[in-house]
């Protein structure tokens, strides 16, 4: 198995564990929580900040792959795209029970959980993380460094932008033509209508709450 090192040791960063340990060798975590360094989270240990990637000598280039196990969508961006530069590999990882339809185009690295079902003719483009139970239909597009949080339901032919936050249990209908970039989708809501860019909307059917500023 090849060796790999996952960036974030919280609840997350478990569950990655979790589910790369079948098919990954963990040489630990790394976390710029210096109250972590040199313990052991759930048996593996924190190596050190996630600076220590990238002070040679480190880690094999070659032979270790760098998984981000950080849901905040710049921070997962900003990260992976710094990883990839430095030159380790970043790989992608689909869980065994994910249905994926062969005409699905995945730009690696994607994050794809236990259950999630995306039918065909779907593109879902690098950094971005599908948690459990997502279901997304047909012909959908769903841009760089996106989250799609489980429970959540996209309909068909919907446009996400780049580091939109779909909340647990939402549900975009088909019809919508566009979650604008960086907006959040509150958990539970039903959006009936085109989301703004930096857009907050909740509620049945949501609604702008507010709007967050650029980052």
């Amino acid at each position: 198995m090849k060796n790999c090192i996952i960036v974030g040791a919280g609840t997350y960063g478990q569950v990655y564990a979790k589910y790369l340990s079948e098919c990954y060798s963990i040489l630990g975590y790394v976390d710029d929580n210096s109250a972590l360094w040199g313990s052991h989270v759930q048996g593996l240990p924190v190596l050190g900040p996630t600076g220590l990637l990238f002070r040679p000598p480190a880690f094999s280039l070659e032979d270790t792959c760098i998984f981000v196990a950080i849901g905040n969508n710049r921070v997962r961006t900003q990260l992976l795209n710094q990883i990839e530069t430095y030159g380790y590999p970043t790989p992608s990882f689909v869980h065994a029970t994910a249905i994926i339809d062969s005409s699905v185009q995945l730009e690696a690295p994607v994050y794809i959980f236990p259950g999630v079902q995306i039918m065909p003719f779907t593109t879902i483009s690098k950094y971005v993380m599908v948690s459990m139970g997502v279901n997304i239909a047909h012909h959908t597009s769903i841009k760089e460094g996106c989250f799609l949080s489980q429970g959540a339901n996209v309909g068909a032919s919907v446009i996400i932008e780049e580091s939109a936050f779909i909340g647990i249990g939402s549900t975009i209908m088909t019809g919508v033509g566009r979650i604008g970039k960086n907006s959040i989708v509150g958990a539970g809501a039903v959006v009936i209508s085109d989301v703004p860019d930096h857009a907050v909307v909740a509620g049945v059917p949501a609604k702008v709450l507010k709007y967050e500023l650029a980052s």
